[in-house]
Parts: structure tokens; sequence; C-alpha cells
């Protein structure tokens, strides 16, 4: 009997260990997940300026564009491919602080009229409301440290 009662328990603790297990991989691949929607900004970009935070943020648009060009069935993704597109751009071209901030602006003007098509059409446009949240913590990185 007292050998049923030991594989009983060896059992029940290796499957507590199983389920921690499980549990800790669980939270691990939620905490990950919740990283990838950090704002773009929040990355390796934080600790440059000038140039290096201009191209730094030039890329993460890019990446953004890409994102958002693959989209199938939205009418307005490419016009807002093409909008985050020519911001990165013009951000790697600019010299200085207000022009980096210029094309911020001119970007987060063409996501908003990017929502107000998609709004009219009775389209969810809540992925682009991020967007003009991730424009607009850019332009405030860039205004601290541009």
């Amino acid at each position: 009997m007292q050998s049923l009662t030991f594989g009983i328990a060896n059992y029940r603790g290796r499957l507590a260990g199983f389920c921690i297990r499980g549990f800790i991989l669980a939270a691990l691949i939620a905490f990950g997940a919740l990283l990838a929607d950090r704002p773009a900004t929040a990355g390796s970009c934080g600790a440059m300026t000038g140039k290096a935070l201009y191209d730094c943020l030039a890329t993460k648009l890019d990446h953004k564009a890409d994102m958002v060009g693959r989209t199938r069935g939205d009418p307005e993704a490419p016009a807002a491919a093409r909008a985050l597109q020519t911001a990165a751009s013009q951000l790697r071209a600019a010299a200085n602080k207000g022009q980096a901030l210029s094309a911020i602006t001119l970007a987060r003007s063409a996501i908003s009229g990017v929502i107000q098509q998609a709004k009219a059409g009775g389209r969810d446009s809540q992925g682009y409301a991020r967007i003009i949240g991730t424009l607009s913590e850019m332009a405030t990185l860039i205004q601290q440290k541009g």
C-alpha cells in the first residue's frame, strides 16, 4: 500500500510541476505579446539624439508602413502606408528638430484623414488611432531629445 501512495504523491508532484511550468510559459508569452504593442519610441530610439534619433524613428515608421501595407481588405491601408513611408523619408532627410517635427505632423494629419475615411465607411479605425498615438509619442521624443 505504501508504494501505491508514494506513486500517487510522485505523480501529483510531477503534475503540479508541469502545471506551474505551463503557467509560467503562458505568462511569459502574454508578457511578450504586451511588449509587442508598446510604442515604437520605447525601444532603442529613446537613448539617441539628433540625426541618429531621426534615422531610428524613420526605421520604426518604415516597419509600421510595411505592416499596414500588408493589411488585406482595408481600402485605407495603402494611403496610410504611403503617409508613413513619406514621413520616414522626410525624417531621414531632416536636418533639425523643426523638419523632423514637420514630418511627424504631416503624417499625423494624413492618418487623421484615413481615420475619417474609415469612420465614414463604417469601418474600424482603432489601429490607425494607435498609429496616431505612436506618432504623438515620436513627436514628444523629438521635442525632448531632438
